[in-house]
């Protein structure tokens, strides 16, 4: 089966070190694996090097004076007409959608040729970027809207299904079927058996490291790691809060920051990575943190943690409780912003590694059951099938249904 994915959302590079972009690569990938053709169509391509996967790229205006809602509807208007070429030159059996701002030129596109298509939703952009629009209550009309006609969605929580739904006034009745699908992990990539990276293990020192890795956007918390590494130098716990990911800027005012503050024996920001990197950091960290997401989000790096069998420490969020269970099932929680909750919790493995290693376990059975990649493409055929496509190739479906489990 031809397959059109659609990115359309300019701050999501195909080739690039968000987990979003890891999300769009490795189901392109996961795709291909099961035996179909597929096609990217992207503003913003990035580092294709080692993507390996083919890759159209559209031109977005740069200009950011004109401001994002500008940019975005010039987009649209070029992606109906490279659209239009794709049809006559790739003849694509169906179309995959990953949300984006303004973007209606994939939906008018497969009903204009009767084309299965499944629309899949992240995050709530019109809200999450309101502050960069010039016009956010036509961004959230123009998102609502385009919800409603739709025949097939993919969402990551339930949490944002039910906010979907209730701002859209989606009617499920007329779908062939609304998905919840968290964010999967690549199990053979991400394994317990990697070699940690030599250069976090001379970081450390001796000291245990408790390790996010991931990029340094405000509704990350990564603000919270100062105070807790404070808390945790108060108390002195040996532990190194290392912190992966990030624009240089930002992480050169970090580590100034840090060094004002006198964290630099507690708290290190090392900066972005590659991707193939990823895994052997996470290898040197012996407790993982995620210090804040948003209620509805899936973030990847959770996903990535477990896999890698490596104790959990997050702040409360209905969809990562959706994911991991409740608290010291498959991880530990604390109250979101609550610095000292959270460097308790830090402690508390440090001073019990069995609770660590058990609640680490758990967590990767859980990913193992449910969240990899062919659990995802499984639910992506099932909506295919619903819209009439018999050809399509599926795995033998051993997942657990991720839209049931407890």
């Amino acid at each position: 089966m031809k397959i059109v994915y659609i990115s359309g959302d300019i701050g999501v590079e195909v080739g690039g070190r968000k987990g979003a972009s890891t999300h769009v690569r490795e189901t392109c990938r996961a795709l291909e694996r099961y035996g179909h053709q597929v096609l990217i169509v992207t503003p913003t391509p990035g580092d294709l090097s080692e993507v390996k996967l083919d890759v159209i790229s559209i031109k977005a205006p740069k200009a950011k004076w004109i401001g994002s809602d500008f940019r975005y509807m010039v987009l649209n208007r070029r992606m109906k007409g490279r659209l239009e070429e794709l049809y006559r030159t790739f003849r694509p059996d169906a179309v995959y959608e990953r949300y984006s701002l303004y973007q209606t030129a994939g939906l008018e596109f497969c009903n204009r040729y009767n084309l299965p298509r499944i629309l899949e939703v992240n995050t709530l952009l019109a809200r999450e970027q309101a502050s960069r629009l010039h016009f956010p209550w036509f961004a959230a009309l123009i998102e609502r809207s385009l919800w409603r006609r739709e025949r097939a969605i993919i969402c990551v929580s339930r949490v944002l299904k039910k906010i979907m739904i209730e701002e859209a006034g989606i009617d499920e009745s007329h779908m062939v079927g609304f998905k919840i699908s968290p964010v999967a992990v690549d199990v053979d990539r991400f394994l317990p058996s990697t070699p940690p990276s030599p250069e976090v293990l001379e970081l450390a020192r001796g000291r245990i490291v408790a390790g996010y890795v991931g990029t340094l956007t405000a509704w990350h918390g990564v603000d919270l790691f100062f105070d807790v590494a404070e808390e945790l130098k108060k108390r002195n716990v040996p532990v190194l809060i290392l912190t992966v990911g990030g624009e240089t800027d930002r992480v050169e005012r970090l580590r100034a920051r840090t060094a004002e503050r006198g964290l630099e024996s507690h708290l290190y920001f090392y900066g972005s990575i590659s991707h193939n990197l990823v895994p052997a950091f996470m290898a040197a960290m012996q407790i993982c943190l995620i210090a804040d997401t948003q209620d509805w989000s899936s973030p990847t790096k959770f996903f990535e943690f477990a896999a890698m069998e490596k104790p959990i420490i997050a702040s409360e969020s209905p969809s990562v409780h959706e994911v991991f269970g409740s608290d010291e099932q498959s991880g530990l929680f604390f109250q979101r912003g609550d610095a000292r909750a959270m460097a308790d919790r830090i402690e508390q493995l440090v001073a019990d590694p069995e609770m660590g290693v058990r609640i680490a376990k758990a967590a990767r059975r859980r990913v193992l059951a449910s969240y990899t990649w062919a659990c995802n493409v499984n639910t992506i055929m099932e909506l295919y099938k619903l819209q009439g496509i018999t050809e399509a190739n599926f795995q033998p479906n051993e997942c657990a249904d991720p839209n049931i489990q407890s």
